[in-house]
């Protein structure tokens, strides 16, 4: 089905983060940064910008926590160490600000506009690339930057602050490689989504495929904002909302993975532990300071969820293998690849995880589906004999037996008997036909049998009786009238007028039990006839793998529970 199938997705993961981090290696190697510092700037009410700091200036270490409030024009200086040649070099400069930079003096191209205030300014890119003028070799070179950030729309906590300087003729700072992998992964990712969307089409939402689906589309915008960055850059006003897409979408992944695997493997989870989680995924997003420590929090909180919850799963083991190695492979690598695990490795897991989610998850549609096919075969074929049995000559010719002898001796109750016998085959007829009925349908059904044994008897009522806190739901046609059937067969009918039928309907746990209770009868009789294999495969076919049913002596009673889920 897939390279997932045949080597195993732990083994594929392992593959294509080693691609990636071969792709990723042999940066470039930077100069060293001697000393960064900031200064606010002292500017003018109007007229021109100062291109130089006054040497009174009063300097301190730069610090991107305090340089994230600074929005009036402020100044920064790098001290960089001399190349030991004049080789060609690169500034590679990231700043959430417009800036206008000056090496050793000489001005550079500018990035936006500084300005004194929000309409003065024009914002820059957040990273800039600029050649460098030979160097004077002096023992150090000096980089001076006036800067101006007044179009911040969110507020961070930090902000980027950071230069470097490297060979031009050296590898660029952002290499292609690493990217180049991930768009494989995501087209990967792509092609199972929409091969899954197919086979999902005209088919119920069951077992959290719309979970999936959700999951699967927060997987393919992960790596398009985070690579926006590197690949095609912006101005600085939009870090912070593009920080804030990558923030909810991991978020948004640490909900939706757990709440897959529980829909997908039965697990139930209590609320208690549901708000638990919830509330430190708001807590994590909320209090801690960095996007990168918020980030791999909810994302540590995700997999160690998930491995909890396919370690509470029960059967399916050979599914639940893979994603639980997977689950543990990505909590243990961060510790050690810390914040850099979400740059590429964390899209790279998700992606290969997603993938083999979709492909597994489609598969098992494709099988369900045959196997739906099979029981709507069997189903038709015992719809079919269970009409057959509704007209059966014995049944038949004892009613018309009875019809004639109350034509001569009490008119009305033949007719009333001929309307009861049109009304049934009525109603046999189109239930036959129908692949789901309300509850009120199939008890008119029933009550009208009865009613027919009951006039056949002399007119002796045969009960059935009620509980039920919801009668506003659908279920297969003939499931309650084929055990009122096999009662009034092994039971004896004179036996049903002195022990009424009792149905009892109620939910419980998400679920809702159809209870119906009659005269006991022959045990050995009622087994696995006809009766009890049409009832199954309905409910098999209209409830896959959502059903059970029941029956047996309870005491003085013969029992039949039917369990079906709340939402149908």
């Amino acid at each position: 089905m897939s390279i997932a199938k045949v080597l195993g997705a732990p083994a594929v993961l392992v593959m294509v983060v080693a691609a990636w981090l071969l792709a990723a290696s042999h940066g470039p190697v930077a100069e060293q940064v001697l000393s960064a510092e900031m200064a606010p700037a002292p500017v003018p009410v109007s007229g021109r910008m100062p291109e130089r700091p006054p040497e009174d200036l009063d300097w301190q270490p730069l610090d991107p926590g305090v340089l994230a409030g600074w929005r009036d024009p402020h100044w920064l200086r790098w001290r960089v160490a001399a190349p030991a040649d004049d080789a060609g070099r690169l500034l590679h400069l990231s700043l959430r600000a417009a800036s206008r930079p000056y090496w050793n003096g000489r001005p550079l191209v500018a990035n936006g506009i500084v300005g004194r205030s929000r309409s003065e300014e024009q914002p820059g890119l957040i990273d800039i690339v600029r050649v460098l003028p030979p160097s004077e070799r002096t023992g150090a070179d000096e980089l001076i930057v006036l800067a101006s950030s007044q179009h911040q729309w969110l507020r961070m906590d930090t902000t980027d602050a950071a230069l470097q300087v490297v060979p031009v003729e050296g590898p660029p700072l952002h290499r292609p490689g690493p990217w180049l992998i991930v768009a494989f992964a995501a087209g990967a990712l792509a092609a199972a989504w929409l091969y899954f969307l197919a086979a999902q089409r005209g088919q119920p939402r069951a077992h959290g495929a719309a979970l999936l689906l959700a999951l699967g589309a927060v997987g393919l915008a992960l790596p398009v904002v985070e690579a926006w960055r590197p690949l095609f850059g912006y101005a600085y006003p939009w870090h912070g909302l593009r920080m804030f897409a990558l923030l909810a979408l991991h978020a948004a992944a640490a909900v939706l993975l757990p709440a897959y695997l529980a829909h997908r493997f039965d697990v139930g989870v209590p609320m208690s532990a549901r708000i638990v989680y919830l509330a430190t995924l708001v807590g994590a997003i909320a209090f801690l300071p960095s996007f990168d420590g918020r980030g791999a929090t909810v994302l540590l909180l995700s997999l160690l969820a998930s491995a909890w919850l396919l370690v509470r799963a029960r059967g399916e083991h050979g599914e639940r293998r893979p994603i639980l190695i997977l689950m543990l492979t990505g909590a243990l690598a961060m510790p050690v690849a810390g914040g850099p695990f979400l740059d590429g490795p964390y899209f790279l897991l998700l992606a290969v995880l997603m993938g083999f989610l979709l492909l597994r998850h489609a598969e098992r549609l494709r099988s369900l589906d045959r196997h739906n096919a099979r029981l709507r075969e069997e189903r038709a074929r015992l719809a079919l004999q269970l009409l057959q049995r509704g007209i059966q000559p014995h049944w038949l010719m004892n009613t018309l037996t009875c019809l004639q002898e109350l034509i001569e001796q009490a008119p009305p109750r033949a007719s009333r008997l001929v309307e009861s016998l049109a009304q049934q085959f009525d109603r046999l007829r189109d239930s036959s036909t129908q692949p789901l009925v309300p509850l009120e349908d199939e008890l008119a059904l029933c009550r009208n049998h009865l009613d027919i044994v009951g006039q056949a008897l002399g007119g002796q009522p045969i009960g059935l009786e009620i509980d039920a806190d919801d009668t506003d739901f659908l279920l297969p046609p003939g499931v309650l009238h084929a055990q009122v059937e096999n009662a009034l067969t092994h039971a004896g009918a004179e036996a049903c007028t002195r022990h009424p039928f009792r149905l009892r309907v109620r939910s419980e746990n998400g679920r809702r039990a159809l209870e119906l209770r009659g005269p006991r009868g022959s045990a050995v009789q009622r087994g696995q006839g006809t009766g009890t294999r049409y009832i199954e495969a309905s409910l098999a076919a209209a409830f896959p793998g959502g059903w059970r049913f029941t029956h047996g002596p309870d005491d003085a009673d013969w029992c039949g529970r039917i369990e079906l889920p709340c939402a149908s």
